[in-house]
């Protein structure tokens, strides 16, 4: 096999294979010979199948043709040189595949199959909607660098109604498969004489005029001559048709529907035929004609340009309206032996240049002749010396997320370093630092190749269901603060959508029961509801090594681990006692108090009833401890002031019952002894006040899976992951005991803090994406 120009990456939309109602069909076998045959153009060639994880699963067959299998169309991971080919493009939504239409760095090719919509458009465009969608299909169409229509007719069509030059475009083909050709020249005896009426459960297919041509035959009658006919026509259309058979003349027994049949069983009824009848009104290219000529089988056809192509005689073709041409035609190849030899005779060898391996040699040698013209190896900025171009797509303060806290920071210094438009829904006052412009969260970034990485910014909030569906569908990066979506995929998706993703991620049953338990008490939850993200992004960066780890077990797929970097805090001096004093005054911590602070909400999967018993236990052993709850309820209150009540501990314990002021903030870490911050739902989740505690400098108790996923430094205490109130007791003792001061940890404070800086981050993370970066002020 001759070997062509050697490509990086060959991409192939393969959602025509998806669809049953392609994949068997003409389209089908045109897509299923290129994938085959792709290895024309080398073996550095990496072979990447693009399909929709909304639509059916792609079948083993299909997929083991390929290197690779993306669901969604991203490819700003990739480099080198690319070539993009479009098997079916106005079959389905060419959104879903636009921005490696726009993308200038590769080379697209799009197969043509016909215009049938435009000449029936009360069939195939019934209304505005389906007029708007098939224009949009064109548009896109036309945006394709170059063309392999099908046809002489299709091309020819394409240049009139899309206005393109006879240099973009190449002829192909549908293939007919080997299974038809006849190895020689003579035929079976048939126990029974049939003509075969080849269609498909379509009107244009125009199968009444085969069947009116047949049953109105007297000769044809009288001989028992049958007529089988091939397509799959469900029970009510095979009632029509043998009605319409009746009506005409025909006796019923005669007539049969073939019905879907294996490729060998199709290609035997084929050889066995007498002659064969393709009646269509409107075709792109008719694969039932090259079948037929390929088995030696003498063939008739309706006069439409694309059967004209394929037919050289004009006596072999009749009016697609004219059954009575059509039956007379039949009666000629049934009983003149003589003459069906010489039709036979003449379309022996015209089916050739339609062999599967001529086809395919030919298209992939053209595409490597047409990339060999491209100079299209660097990105779009990075080839113009520009800064990259990134979109970022986040929540944004004033939403109370901690999430869009954290992305505010990001910009300031990812901002510093490449050119940043932000899309977001966020209600801003102004534009945030460090972002050139602000748009709304929409379909544009996708769809537009003038940014070299899309960055999608996910939490487990309602905040992030629009960005959420377009990651889904378009792919990208995607920064994900949680280690778990249990509530996004519950309270924005739905039960049933999280029960089947659970269930995926498991490989067992997940019910509705099951996701309720879950959100009832997160200390049982099993699922992260990652696998969807893992799949769809270009990388998944997470910022907990213990969650990157389990994704990466789990789901099989690349993480990217990032420190989660210090966001929020103001700096405070911990060292300075008279600011320490000033802030406990405010606070009205009480000299000598050992002060306790918990920060965020609070809720039962932070222990805080156990950190209210540990804190009788503290004040048990003489300690002169006080606990402060610093952040809105998301439990019921009564339960807690109940536990304080039974544990004698009412005065001990002050709740803020809101989220305070950010000064009010301030002053608790400048005023706290310890700090104490527990998360039971474990899988490796984050905690943004412990990063506040750590960032302050303030020692606290934290349960272990917290303190690795934090990768925190010694001054944090690690007890049980479901922590036992005297473990609490005990290490919050031996802090107090201590009388540690700032100065004895601060070297260990400031090496975190550096380590954990958005410098750092924002440095990573332009280096994973691949941005040449150089920092400005």
């Amino acid at each position: 096999m001759r070997r062509y120009f050697c490509l990086d990456n060959i991409l192939i939309d393969m959602r025509c294979l998806q669809d049953a109602s392609y994949k068997d069909r003409g389209v089908g076998k045109l897509a299923l010979n290129l994938v085959k045959s792709v290895g024309h153009l080398g073996k550095r060639c990496r072979t990447i199948g693009i399909i929709d994880p909304n639509m059916p699963a792609l079948e083993n067959r299909f997929s083991s043709l390929v290197d690779e299998i993306r669901l969604n169309s991203y490819i700003g991971d990739l480099q080198g040189s690319m070539a993009f080919v479009e098997l079916s493009p106005m079959t389905h939504d060419p959104l879903f595949v636009g921005r490696i239409i726009n993308d200038v760095r590769v080379l697209t090719a799009s197969i043509v199959y016909d215009f049938i919509p435009l000449y029936e458009p009360d069939r195939y465009l019934p209304d505005g909607i389906h007029r708007i969608d098939y224009q949009t299909q064109l548009i896109w169409l036309s945006r394709y660098d170059h063309f392999f229509p099908i046809s002489q007719h299709t091309s020819d069509e394409l240049s009139r109604i899309l206005n393109v030059p006879h240099d973009r475009i190449t002829k192909t083909a549908a293939p007919v498969e080997a299974a038809f050709e006849r190895r020689n020249g003579v035929k079976p005896k048939a126990d029974r004489i049939y003509v075969l009426a080849c269609g498909g459960a379509e009107p244009r297919k125009n199968i009444e005029c085969a069947i009116k041509a047949h049953a109105r035959s007297t000769a044809l009658q009288d001989s028992k001559v049958e007529l089988w006919v091939s397509g799959n026509y469900p029970a009510s259309w095979q009632a029509t048709f043998r009605d319409l058979y009746v009506a005409s003349g025909g006796h019923t027994e005669l007539l049969h529907f073939i019905g879907f049949v294996s490729l060998e069983k199709l290609s035997a009824i084929y050889r066995n035929a007498v002659c064969a009848i393709v009646a269509a009104r409107m075709e792109g290219f008719s694969i039932p004609i090259v079948e037929a000529m390929a088995a030696n089988v003498p063939v008739i056809a309706s006069r439409i340009p694309a059967h004209r192509e394929l037919i050289d005689r004009d006596a072999l073709m009749f009016d697609p309206q004219d059954d009575e041409a059509a039956g007379a035609l039949l009666e000629k190849l049934v009983y003149n032996g003589w003459y069906r030899h010489e039709v036979v005779r003449e379309q022996s060898t015209g089916w050739s240049r339609f062999r599967a391996e001529k086809i395919a040699s030919e298209f992939w040698a053209q595409i490597a002749f047409l990339l060999t013209k491209r100079d299209a190896s660097a990105r779009p900025n990075i080839l113009k010396g520009a800064r990259p171009r990134v979109a970022f797509m986040t929540p944004l303060p004033p939403d109370p997320s901690g999430v869009a806290d954290y992305s505010a920071a990001t910009l300031k210094e990812l901002g510093k370093r490449v050119h940043v438009d932000v899309f977001t829904d966020s209600p801003l006052d102004a534009k945030p630092e460090g972002v050139s412009s602000v748009f709304p969260i929409s379909e544009l970034p996708f769809l537009n190749n003038e940014y070299d990485r899309l960055i999608s910014v996910v939490g487990n909030s309602h905040f992030h269901t629009a960005i959420v569906k377009n990651l889904l569908i378009y792919g990208g990066a995607c920064i994900e603060h949680d280690n778990r979506l249990l509530h996004f995929y519950t309270y924005q998706l739905g039960h049933g959508r999280a029960c089947e993703v659970a269930s995926r991620e498991l490989g067992r049953p997940v019910d509705a029961a099951e996701i309720d338990q879950w959100l009832s008490d997160e200390a049982s939850l099993d699922a992260t509801f990652l696998g969807e993200l893992a799949s769809v992004s270009s990388p998944l960066v997470l910022h907990s090594p213990v969650t990157a780890e389990l994704v990466r077990r789990r789901f099989g797929k690349p993480v990217v681990d990032l420190p989660f970097s210090i966001y929020r805090i103001p700096q405070v001096d911990r060292g300075d006692l008279a600011k320490k004093t000033e802030a406990r005054s405010r606070l009205g911590i009480k000299h000598g108090e050992f002060a306790i602070v918990t920060l965020g909400y609070i809720h039962p999967n932070k222990s805080i009833v156990e950190c209210i018993q540990a804190l009788a236990l503290l004040l048990e052993r003489g300690v002169r401890a006080r606990l402060y709850c610093v952040g809105d309820w998301a439990m019921d209150r009564e339960v807690l002031k109940k536990v304080c009540d039974d544990l004698g501990v009412s005065g001990f314990v002050q709740f803020t019952g809101a989220y305070v002021t950010e000064e009010t903030y301030r002053d608790y870490l400048l005023a706290a002894d310890a700090g104490i911050q527990l998360r039971t739902h474990l899988l490796g989740g984050l905690s943004g006040a412990l990063l506040d505690c750590i960032a302050a400098g303030i020692p606290s108790v934290a349960n272990a899976d917290l303190v690795r996923a934090m990768a925190a430094p010694k001054f944090i205490k690690p007890v049980e992951d479901h922590p036992k109130p005297e473990s609490l007791a005990d290490a919050l003792q031996q802090i107090a005991g201590a009388g540690q001061r700032q100065g004895d940890y601060e070297e260990e404070r400031q090496l975190y803090c550096q380590e954990h800086s958005f410098a750092n981050y924002t440095d990573r993370l332009c280096a994973e994406l691949g941005l040449e970066i150089s920092v400005s002020d």
